[in-house]
């Protein structure tokens, strides 16, 4: 008899006490007991990323769908042929539908490593114990901006009132979380109250997309991002104008499983800051993901996020 496991499926044994003499019955229940015992571990090893050293055999990564896919793809892919070169460590990809599914999969352990938001970082940090790897060298000072139509006649807070805007994601640092906190803190605004209708998106370019084309009067958004799109022509001059932009705060950053082992971090780490833009290769690299470089992450670097998150969690 063959036992095939998958999962989610169970295991129903026919009763039959009757026909088995008892001197025979322990002995059968014990040989199937150790039988679907192997194939359990089996399965677990099959579907694991951990080798039987504790050394991770593939390195599966979950990226934060900030972006469409096609132009995720397009930019990260140099990076984890790079990366997977650098490790010596097969690379399993994963693109979620949104920043809730990247925190759901690397809560189940469906990922290894992840690219999240400050604020996916904040979440995962806490409630799954995620840890901060590297950071881009222009993740330490990121900034929102707020983007009216090219031909909006709105030139600052004091004209946008009843205005149809546009956040992010509900869970992203730079497209809803700290322009949020900003616009309380600094401007005295209520978004809710503020504007007529407060929309979420789900990706920055998709913002940058409603404000062009008339969905919504303005939007916040990721302010790289914007800048990146004007430049490489996904909008053009005419088509939105920045009014206003946050102070600076801590943003992205890579992190792990807290399972994964010291040496592997270490190995994931080296091979991420090893890339320089003296390096001809590696400099394209750098510039499809809009970095100069990379920096060691730490808790430290997201303290006053987490206090924000948390504050305005709590007030929710």
């Amino acid at each position: 008899m063959g036992i095939c496991l998958e999962p989610g499926v169970q295991i129903r044994v026919k009763n039959e006490t009757n026909l088995i003499p008892m001197t025979w019955k322990s002995i059968i229940d014990r040989l199937l007991y150790s039988l679907i015992s192997v194939c359990l571990t089996l399965l677990l090893v099959a579907c694991s990323s951990i080798d039987e050293g504790g050394q991770l055999a593939t390195l599966r990564i979950g990226l934060l769908p900030d972006e469409s896919e096609a132009e995720l793809y397009r930019r990260y892919t140099p990076l984890f042929e790079f990366l997977e070169k650098e490790t010596g460590i097969p690379i399993e990809l994963t693109i979620p539908d949104s920043y809730d599914e990247l925190v759901e999969l690397f809560s189940g352990g469906s990922v290894d490593l992840a690219y999240f938001g400050g604020y996916t970082f904040v979440k995962a940090n806490i409630d799954h114990g995620a840890v901060p790897l590297v950071m881009r060298d222009v993740d330490i000072n990121f900034t929102s901006v707020l983007i009216a139509n090219g031909n909006s006649q709105v030139k600052d807070f004091t004209e946008t009132v009843g205005k149809r805007f546009a956040f992010g994601s509900r869970l992203s640092t730079s497209g809803h979380l700290m322009p949020r906190h900003f616009m309380i803190s600094e401007k005295n605004i209520d978004p809710e109250k503020h504007f007529s209708s407060v929309r979420y998106s789900g990706l920055h370019d998709q913002t940058a997309y409603w404000v062009r084309d008339g969905e919504v009067d303005l939007g916040v958004a990721n302010g790289r991002i914007i800048r990146k799109m004007l430049q490489d022509g996904r909008l053009r001059p005419q088509d939105i104008r920045i009014i206003w932009e946050t102070p600076p705060y801590s943003d992205y950053v890579w992190a792990v499983q807290a399972g994964v082992t010291r040496k592997d971090r270490d190995k994931i780490r080296q091979a991420f800051m090893k890339l320089s833009v003296d390096n001809p290769s590696h400099a394209v690299i750098l510039h499809n993901i809009d970095a100069g470089g990379f920096l060691p992450a730490s808790e430290q670097d997201f303290i006053d996020l987490k206090k924000i998150a948390i504050s305005m969690e709590a007030g929710e």
